[in-house]
């Protein structure tokens, strides 16, 4: 590719500025830092010193730049970011004589802070005999990666003596509880991020020891209860 033109139009013959960088992408993107990577430009006007990355929040004015370490150097990572959050992002490269054409911006969104799994779903409670009840569960829609352990919790009530364990699958067996009990069952999953948020909580109260209990002591009522 001649670039005669160019050289007309520089103050010093045959040395003109980088053209544009090319590829800008992410390679990382986290709550509060980016790792970007790009390509060299396609005319240099002699070797690249540096690159710099120019970069705003949007809704802000202000632009911040950063620079790679080394000339060779095609990937960096902006930290110090907001999470959730867009930004735009822009390469250029600088050659002895200047900074060259901008890249294509690129936008991007930070990741929320705490990435904990979503709630469980389809908590489920039975009271089989007086002193235990099976809990059941489904995996969380969003568990933001793999789902460690489950953390059952129960509350016995009125006294609100609380009991909880950390279970693997996706049911338990809860014993040696009190006959004809309320009790208030949550289950949590855990990530590496740690537990999840915003668990359901459901009541059941166990079975009365008398044998000749009419059914609907048997059968249970599964009340979905708001978290205080």
């Amino acid at each position: 590719m001649h670039h005669g033109t160019l050289e007309k139009v520089s103050p010093s013959p045959g040395v003109a500025l980088p053209s544009a960088p090319r590829d800008l992408v992410p390679v990382l993107v986290s709550s509060r830092f980016v790792r970007l990577s790009w390509r060299p430009p396609e005319e240099s006007g002699g070797a690249v010193q540096t690159y710099g990355i120019y970069y705003s929040q949007d809704g802000v004015q202000r632009e911040r730049s950063v620079n790679v370490s080394e000339p060779e150097s095609l990937e960096l990572t902006v930290s110090n970011l907001r999470p959730e959050e867009s930004y735009t992002f822009r390469v250029l490269a600088y050659n002895d004589r200047g900074p060259g054409q901008s890249s294509a911006p690129l936008s991007i969104s930070t990741k929320p802070d705490l990435q904990v799994p979503s709630r469980v779903e389809s908590l489920q409670v039975e009271a089989l005999s007086p002193s235990s009840v099976q809990v059941s569960w489904e995996p969380p829609s969003q568990p933001n990666g793999p789902v460690l352990s489950y953390r059952l919790l129960w509350t016995e009530r009125p006294s609100n003596k609380e009991q909880s364990v950390e279970v693997n699958g996706l049911n338990y067996k809860m014993e040696g509880l009190n006959k004809f009990t309320e009790y208030t069952v949550r289950v949590l999953a855990i990530n590496r991020y740690g537990p999840g948020t915003a668990p359901v909580t459901v009541s059941v109260t166990t079975q009365s020891d008398a044998p000749s209990a009419p059914p609907q002591n048997i059968t249970l009522e599964v009340v979905l209860s708001r978290v205080s």
